[in-house]
């Protein structure tokens, strides 16, 4: 919600319908590498939505 600049995100609401945009992606994936967190640059482009992106997140965690 911070990055995106709005005050509450549902887990089913869409990055790119809420205003985000390629840069924002960069910025988010650096902010989940600081948390620990490897999630590819492409996930957010075909993962947009919180849960689905949980979902990917942590199938990257278990390799």
């Amino acid at each position: 919600s911070e990055l995106l600049g709005v005050e509450r995100i549902g887990r089913h609401d869409h990055f790119f319908e809420l205003g985000g945009h390629s840069l924002l992606v960069i910025r988010m994936i650096e902010r989940l590498r600081r948390q620990g967190l490897n999630v590819a640059t492409q996930a957010l482009f075909t993962h947009s939505t919180l849960s689905e992106l949980a979902r990917v997140t942590r199938q990257f965690e278990e390799f």
